[in-house]
């Protein structure tokens, strides 16, 4: 099947367009760019082989699922007994063609068609077996962010798949472009992780989905029901064309900030984290080149993917849903100088699991209640493998310093680029929270300025956050430094009882129209509806040496060995606290209180195991909870939630932020994460340790 010529003319038309409107999306000529940011070999489409990088002035590039079937586990790539074949004139032409894989050959004929002469594609352009496997691999930022365009291959088997829509019924442009997405979204392309960033980082993309092609740059989308640019009234080319599609989650690009936004970062993990990999260890690899891009604007850099200056805000994730511990794959020669242990318990990337949003939050710069910021309260550093080497984390602990300075001392000698603003006079128009999800939220009345920088003046903060230095180099961390070690403050506390959701329960389904809304990333089906009933963490329920409720952890391992009465080790690694509102409205809290998982669309019951005195209707507001035999279960009272310090309405929850930790040879590995209240660690804690996290 070939293009159908309307599709082509209007992929001409996108490509014309774009370059004569988007300033900001055409990439640097290959000619101004630096070495290391130019592919090492790129397809020459003309000549039939590969050349160098360096003389193509610009370049396609192809993002597309290997396969695995057994016709196509025998194409061609490129190794070292063959490199010099490939470098021949008229190699890949003909015969050879037959020995590609389809969604390649339809590339090749498609780039050669619109009059461009270089095509990369990885398994082509990336010696396979060469000693530069690596750094290609982790200079993908380069390579897509550097293409002229990028076709993403979404389709299956080839490039051409049902493109005949004359049976099609019309839609809106709105519509259109959601019944897109989520085509897109439902192809195993969507599912794969190397291709995660292969699109956030391409500057544009033509995009083939089974019966359908379109155009994503950074201003616009177009398809065959907007083929072009439209001019509305007030506003520029395509605003509203961008309007219906920034908040999808293949929309997202790392747009070009000078400060450490943690909310897009946030948006980039949860999007990838839950993605497939043939080979568990490449799940940083397969990230690496976002975070590269992140790093010009995070001091301090990333270690095991995540931010050294939100440190301890990032430690904080928690599963959306049910996962596993990611396990290292054998079987691939280039990973023999690997450490086995690039996948650590305490980072994400350690785990095949949906990131929750709600767990990754800065407080202090989203919630607008200074006090209520997650305070560090351990000195981080990270450990070589062999855990000789040892390298300390100072930045993150800066994100404190300006907490302390600017809010609770009301530092008056800002850092250079930042400005003051008293807040009670109206901010500059068309200004917007940077770390907030509405234009004008419910500020702490205790908060009398606001702060802007020299590079963003409609950007608000509740305080100066630290920037990279203009010019000076990302700090670059070993990412295969596996551990991390601090002195910490460690408890022992057992469990007293598992909240898991009722197998027999059917989930109350609510109404909604968010669909004709303009909403977040988190309002995407993926994490808008919830996960399915047998995919939520279980909610295990603490108690002290008294018996007296401490606290909560969630659950995301079903191999996690739990019991009622097992006594489990702790280690706390910050201070928190929380309103009631975000108390009660939180997964591990309102599941204990209220036995319900919440979510816009959804509504599960969960049941404690055992039941509690409350719950059996047999026990004082006042008793400790005790272990029981399993009873018929009786509404909880607002008294009886009381007896919990989670539980107190109207009240400001304090807690400590702790991991369960299991030690296996003098390391200490995650197993959980949750809170426990201010007041039982305090009585139940030992003195400092020496823990190393792997």
């Amino acid at each position: 099947m070939s293009l159908p010529s309307s599709d082509f003319r209007n992929i001409r038309n996108w490509i014309r367009n774009c370059d004569r409107l988007h300033t900001n999306c055409p990439p640097t000529p290959n000619q101004y760019r630096q070495p290391h940011e130019i592919p090492s070999w790129v397809l020459d489409i003309r000549n039939g082989c590969i050349v160098p990088g360096s003389t193509a002035s610009c370049y396609v590039a192809l993002s597309y699922v290997w396969s695995t079937t057994e016709s196509e586990k025998l194409t061609l790539e490129l190794w070292t007994g063959n490199l010099s074949q490939f470098q021949k004139s008229g190699f890949l032409d003909g015969m050879k063609q037959s020995f590609l894989p389809k969604v390649i050959s339809d590339a090749i004929d498609l780039v050669k068609q619109l009059g461009e002469r270089y095509l990369w594609v990885d398994r082509l352009c990336i010696v396979q077996d060469g000693r530069m496997k690596r750094s290609e691999i982790e200079n993908m930022d380069n390579i897509y962010s550097g293409a002229y365009f990028t076709i993403i291959a979404a389709a299956s088997p080839g490039l051409y798949v049902n493109l005949d829509r004359r049976h099609r019924a019309p839609m809106g442009v709105s519509c259109f472009h959601r019944y897109l997405y989520d085509k897109l979204l439902k192809s195993k392309w969507a599912t794969r992780g190397w291709t995660f960033q292969e699109q956030v980082l391409s500057r544009r993309s033509i995009i083939f989905v089974n019966g359908d092609v379109f155009w994503d740059c950074r201003n616009s989308l177009w398809s065959h029901e907007s083929p072009g640019p439209r001019k509305e009234a007030g506003e520029g080319y395509d605003a509203y064309s961008q309007k219906q599609i920034d908040n999808h989650e293949m929309a997202v690009t790392v747009p070009s900030t000078a400060f450490a936004d943690f909310r897009l970062y946030r948006e980039l993990v949860c999007l990838y984290s839950g993605r497939d990999l043939t080979y568990a260890q490449d799940v940083l690899s397969a990230f690496m080149g976002i975070i590269n891009e992140l790093s010009h604007t995070f001091p301090g850099g990333f270690v095991g993917g995540l931010p050294v200056l939100f440190l301890d805000a990032a430690l904080l994730w928690q599963s959306f849903s049910k996962g596993k511990r990611r396990v290292w794959t054998q079987g691939r020669s280039e990973d023999a100088d690997m450490p086995k242990t690039n996948l650590p318990s305490w980072s994400w990337c350690g785990w095949h699991a949906v990131v929750d949003p709600e767990s990754l939050h800065v407080r202090s710069l989203e919630w607008l209640r200074p006090q209520m910021r997650t305070k560090p309260i351990v000195t981080w550093s990270v450990l070589s493998e062999d855990l000789r080497l040892e390298r300390k984390l100072p930045e993150s602990r800066i994100l404190e310093d300006y907490c302390r300075r600017f809010l609770d001392w009301g530092d008056w000698d800002t850092p250079p680029g930042w400005s003051r603003h008293d807040i009670r006079y109206p901010p500059p128009r068309n200004s917007t929270w940077t770390y907030c999800d509405t234009r004008s939220p419910k500020l702490d009345p205790n908060l009398f300025y606001t702060f802007t920088h020299i590079s963003d003046p409609s950007k608000l903060f509740c305080h100066p956050i630290p920037m990279v230095n203009p010019g000076r180099k990302p700090t670059a961390h070993p990412q295969n430094w596996p551990y991390l070690h601090c002195e910490a403050t460690t408890g022992c506390f057992k469990i007293q009882s598992i909240l898991s959701r009722k197998s027999s329960a059917q989930a109350k389904l609510k109404e909604s129209r968010i669909s004709s809304l303009h909403v977040p990333f988190t309002s995407l089906d993926k994490f808008h509806g919830g996960p399915k009933g047998e995919e939520l963490c279980r909610v295990v329920s603490l108690a002290d040496a008294d018996g007296q409720p401490a606290g909560l952890l969630r659950i995301m391992d079903d191999d996690t060995e739990i019991r009622p009465g097992q006594e489990i080790e702790l280690m706390a690694i910050s201070l928190g606290s929380m309103g009631w509102d975000e108390t009660f409205s939180s997964y591990e809290e309102r599941i204990d209180l209220l036995k319900s998982a919440d979510y816009p669309r959804m509504e599960h019951s969960f049941v404690r195991d055992p039941p509690s005195d409350y719950e059996d209707g047999t026990g004082s507001e006042t008793a400790p909870l005790t272990f029981r035999p399993r009873r018929a279960a009786a509404v909880e009272t607002d008294h009886s939630r009381a007896a919990r310090p989670w539980g107190r309405k109207g009240e400001d929850y304090r807690f400590y932020n702790v991991l369960w930790i299991e030690r296996t040879g003098g390391i200490a590995y995650r197993k959980a994460a949750g809170r426990v209240a201010r007041e039982a660690w305090e009585r139940n804690c030992g003195e400092k340790l020496s823990v190393i996290l792997g």
